[in-house]
């Protein structure tokens, strides 16, 4: 049996933004940050630390499949420079939600399932990589919990997005308040981390992503931590199935 090809060093990121009214102050922290972001995976330290040799990035917001007075879901293409990313993130408005929870699994359970391009086809801009060609993660950011089951599609369960992202082979990064414990079951997903956001007595969860968010200084170095992360899990080799 020959040894199956190895990714190390290429990644296709999306950042998976909840879209909903209270999350304007989170789009602007990640817009402000993204250049940091990039320069961070792309850059060694002193130490000679491995980078992201080849990445592409995208963003896309998510709202509530129930509320229709905006759309549920804001795809763009994968890009490969900072502006463009910039030019999306301006691109994104926080409007609507309707209740609290969102429709996150039917966002996760779409983006598992989003094409991919085969090992030595061109790229497009609307598909991953092949798996044997780059790393694959998905960066969360919400103060919502989500609904279940799916809407779309009709009945399908956390359990059917788990197994989705998996065969995908998906890695996460969620950034989610503390209080709503069912992010834990996302955190199983291979290799997935949750950052769970404090939430001071009395605040609301909205509240806890926005103080979390607001303060440069402190957001600029979470968002170099999760570059770093995202590269040292891009230089893990991936051996296919």
């Amino acid at each position: 049996m020959s040894q199956q090809p190895k990714v190390k060093g290429v990644a296709d990121i999306v950042f998976l933004l909840d879209a909903t009214g209270s999350m304007g102050p989170c789009i602007n922290a990640v817009k402000q940050n993204i250049t940091k972001f990039v320069t961070t995976l792309t850059s060694p330290d002193p130490n000679g630390s491995a980078v992201v040799k080849e990445w592409r990035a995208k963003i896309v917001g998510y709202r509530d499949l129930d509320y229709t007075d905006c759309p549920p879901y804001v795809d763009n293409n994968f890009v490969t420079s900072v502006p463009e990313l910039e030019s999306q993130l301006a691109g994104l408005h926080a409007d609507g939600g309707g209740d609290e929870a969102e429709t996150l699994l039917e966002a996760l359970y779409c983006l598992a399932n989003m094409p991919s391009t085969k090992l030595d086809d061109p790229l497009r801009g609307d598909a991953w990589r092949s798996v044997g060609a780059a790393r694959r993660f998905v960066v969360v950011f919400t103060d919502a919990p989500f609904k279940e089951p799916l809407r779309d599609p009709r009945g399908a369960s956390i359990d059917d997005v788990i197994l989705n992202l998996m065969t995908a082979k998906i890695v996460l990064h969620i950034f989610a308040p503390k209080k709503f414990d069912r992010f834990n079951t996302l955190a199983e997903v291979d290799k997935a981390q949750w950052y769970a956001i404090p939430m001071q007595e009395g605040k609301t969860a909205q509240e806890a992503l926005a103080e979390y968010t607001s303060d440069p200084s402190k957001f600029g170095k979470i968002i170099e931590q999760l570059a770093k992360t995202i590269t040292v899990q891009s230089e893990v080799p991936l051996v296919l199935e």
